[in-house]
């Protein structure tokens, strides 16, 4: 990834390319202990964590390119935020949440104007964030502290704080009767969490499971260093379908009805698949340039797509999922690593991921998308 995740304790471990440093996870183990953060302030459990660790793979995992400088200047307005953006949600209020780090936290801000409302300082970073209903609570997974903290989108306060939610929680998504289903980065499978508390867990699975979409009942998970699909059933907490999707995948997001998209990062392609719970691929959309970041707009059937390799988003029409029509690509700030849209106007949000050329939020108003 563009920005190696807090070592978590443990593992000894820094992202998903596998550097070791044991020396840095001490002087870590040290700091944490010091810290006190917000989301301790939420209520949570622990639950035993009984699953063997599964071996790590070999092969690397996906992720995104090395972006250049852009040659084209982004489209919209690009506001200062934070630094290191990447995870980004925005409620149907019309007010965002975006994940940034050192320091590590979520700034609240109005998707209109990019304006920081708050800033909720976190024990370590969130990769990705994710709503559990339309306007909130957001859900935070941080990989440092192995935490999922609910946060609300109006005033930032911590509604939950899951502890021990596996090792190097990636991503995490409710599903439609309640659960929350984390995916367990460097422990392989996922946890379910239900009410601030860790209900229980399941081994890989996904050796490495990445992003996470809730269908329905259902939650399905990409490995980022396989090219399979798992989907986990968040009622009964068991695997229910497994499947081989693409190259190599990283993001998964729910679109309408029975169907999830997926950035086959490697393979340069986003898949649509449906879940009932079988995989059953309906679509297969060409995405060259390592497609990384995605966002789905119900209202206008629009699929949005990063292209970290080219600092471009495409944005791409579904309203019939079997025959996706490519609309146009957008320029974008350097290293789009995530992306997420307004429901209410349309309006896309892009983060601009890279260290080297600082950090920015774009906004990107109807008017400037590709027409239909």
């Amino acid at each position: 990834m563009a920005f190696e995740p807090e070592t978590e304790v443990g593992a000894v471990a820094v992202g998903h390319s596998g550097v070791v440093n044991s020396r840095s996870a001490l002087i870590w183990l040290l700091a944490v202990g010091m810290l006190v953060t917000c989301c301790r302030s939420g209520t949570g459990s622990r639950a035993p964590m009984t699953n063997p660790v599964p071996p790590r793979a070999s092969t690397p995992a996906a992720e995104p390119a090395t972006a250049p400088a852009p040659v084209v200047a982004p489209a919209g307005k690009v506001v200062p935020i934070g630094n290191a953006p990447e995870g980004i949600a925005i409620g149907t209020s019309g007010i965002g949440a975006v994940a940034v780090r050192n320091p590590d936290g979520v700034e609240l801000i109005d998707a209109a104007s990019g304006a920081v409302r708050q800033t909720v300082p976190t024990a370590g970073a969130a990769r990705h964030l994710s709503l559990a209903g339309p306007d909130g609570p957001v859900l935070v997974p941080l990989e440092a502290s192995n935490e999922l903290c609910e946060l609300t989108l109006a005033d930032g306060r911590v509604e939950s704080t899951a502890v021990g939610v596996g090792r190097q929680p990636h991503d995490a998504a409710r599903t439609a009767g309640g659960t929350i289903v984390v995916t367990n980065e460097l422990g392989g499978g996922v946890v379910f969490v239900r009410g601030g508390a860790v209900l229980t867990s399941l081994p890989a699975g996904p050796v490495q499971p990445g992003g996470v979409a809730a269908v329905g009942d259902y939650a399905a998970v990409a490995d980022v260093q396989g090219n399979g699909v798992w989907v986990y059933d968040g009622s009964t907490r068991q695997q229910v379908a497994q499947g081989p999707v693409g190259a190599k995948l990283t993001h998964a997001v729910a679109l309408s009805g029975d169907l999830a998209a997926f950035a086959d990062t490697d393979g340069g392609a986003v898949f649509v698949e449906r879940i009932d719970p079988q995989l059953t691929q309906v679509a297969k959309i060409d995405a060259p340039g390592k497609p990384y970041g995605l966002a789905y707009d119900a209202r206008r059937r629009r699929l949005y797509v990063t292209l970290t390799a080219s600092n471009l988003m495409r944005v791409i029409d579904v309203s019939d999922a079997s025959k996706p029509r490519t609309l146009g690509d957008v320029p974008t700030v350097r290293q789009p690593n995530s992306v997420a849209v307004e429901p209410r106007s349309g309006t896309v949000l892009v983060t601009g991921s890279d260290p080297q050329s600082g950090s920015g939020l774009q906004i990107v108003t109807p008017d400037l998308l590709p027409p239909e």
